[in-house]
This record gives C-alpha cells, structure tokens and sequence, in this order.
C-alpha cells in the first residue's frame, strides 16, 4: 500500500456564503477533507455541517480582511475606521509584534467558542507568515503551545517547524494565481506522482462568488469547485490515501 497521504485543504471558510457554500459541496462529494475558518468575517458561518462530515476544522490566521478580534483595537494593524489594512502584506514592518501575538490570541479564543475546540491546524491568509519572519515565529509559538501543526509552504519554514518540534506536513501544494489555479489538468498533473508522507494540497472551492472586497482572487473560485467535483477528479482521488490534520497527527479527537 502507498505510503502517500493527501490532505485537501479549503481555506477561507466563514468569509463569505458563497465560499461556504462550494467548500461545502466539495466536503459533501468527499474532494475536500480538511477546511480553514476565518473567524472575524462579516457573518458567523455555520459549521456544523462541516463538523458534521468530519473534515479537520483549522484557523485561518487573518490579518487583512475585516476587522480585529481584539479589544482594545491593536492599532499598528488597522486603518483609521479600524479595519485590517487589505494590503497588509505591504506593511508588514509597520506591524507591532505585541499587536500581532494578542490578535493570534484573540482569533484562537473566537475559534474555540465557535468550534468548541482548538483548532486541528494553524495557517495564514495570504501567507503573511511565509513573507514576515516575525509572524511566523508567533505562529510558531502558538502552534507548539496548542501541539498542533503550522501550514509550511517552503522547505525553509518546514526546517524551522522541525527544529522546534512542530509538526507540519512534509510536502505543500497550491497556490493563488491570476486565473483558476485547480482545474481538472492540472489536479490530474500533481497528484499523479504524490511523494512519500503527507501532502497538504491548498485549494479556494467557492460557488459563483461574486466581488468581495479586499480579494482578487474570488471568480476563479467556482472554476476551482467544479474541477473538485468533476467525476475525472473523484475517480482520480478514490486511487488515493485521503486524510485530514486530525487523522493524520492525532489520530483522535483534540482537546479543549
């Protein structure tokens, strides 16, 4: 039997209705295994049925859409009406570092009174802790605290995670681009040679979503879904180890 696991990620659960909704159809068809909530959205989303269909429930570290969990307000975060900057990215040195960590803090408790649990994962919206070493290592911190693993998208954060003794997966597939990054060719493409352990494939499954502000990538959205629930893909995955974060690190449920 291979030696190859995959865990199929959906980020950005609880952003939007429509984001839910085609993660959703992809966690009920069985392509998606393991989700990412966001927890400061403009809505408090529904996961029961997620919990329901047993997938990993994660969090979606944010700290460029909406407005901050924190009271009082981390001010280096935020514009002048006290929202996230939505190109936070360019003004990671601004950043407060003590801002940073009590807005972590505040995002993992709204996480636990949403789910009732922590998270089976921690990651970043738009990646801010692959381009800010600062932000990685509070991620890093608070995984090995709760002992539960931190997305790693190079072999450079992986290498840190080990050294600290975090766990992560050993390989990480997925990424943002200007037109529909999943499609039926290239899921065939990269999941026809899976390497040995455990891949975290990241995908963004959405259902006609229309504009959100402060995202670029949001039409492509529903491009990625229907790739997900083609029969090409099921039929591809169904030759496949699936997995979720739980499964794969805990292999039962974690605690409060």
């Amino acid at each position: 039997m291979s030696n190859s696991f995959l865990i199929i990620n959906a980020d950005d659960a609880g952003l939007h209705p429509d984001i839910d909704a085609g993660i959703l159809d992809a966690v009920t068809a069985g392509t998606v295994t393991s989700i990412s909530l966001f927890v400061n959205g403009p809505y408090v989303p529904d996961i029961i049925p997620f919990l329901d269909a047993g997938v990993s429930l994660g969090l979606h570290f944010n700290l460029t859409q909406g407005h901050p969990c924190s009271d009082p307000v981390p001010a280096s975060l935020v514009d002048k009406n006290g929202a996230f900057f939505c190109d936070g990215h360019e003004r990671l040195e601004s950043f407060n570092e003590r801002d940073v960590h009590k807005e972590l803090g505040a995002q993992l408790a709204r996480f636990i009174d949403i789910a009732g649990a922590r998270p089976s994962h921690l990651d970043a919206h738009k990646h801010l802790h692959r381009r800010d070493g600062a932000i990685f290592t509070i991620m890093l911190e608070a995984a090995g605290e709760l002992g539960i693993p931190l997305r790693c998208p190079t072999d450079m954060m992986k290498h840190h995670c080990r050294r600290a003794g975090v766990a992560t997966a050993d390989h990480f597939i997925g990424a943002v681009d200007p037109a529909p990054y999943w499609t039926e060719d290239r899921i065939a493409d990269e999941l026809s040679g899976l390497l040995p352990g455990i891949t975290e494939m990241m995908c963004h499954p959405g259902r006609k979503t229309g504009p959100i502000e402060g995202l670029r990538y949001v039409a492509q959205r529903d491009t990625e879904r229907k790739a997900l629930l083609s029969g090409r893909t099921k039929e591809l995955l169904a030759g496949l180890r699936l997995t979720n974060f739980r499964e794969a690190f805990f292999g039962v449920e974690i605690p409060l």
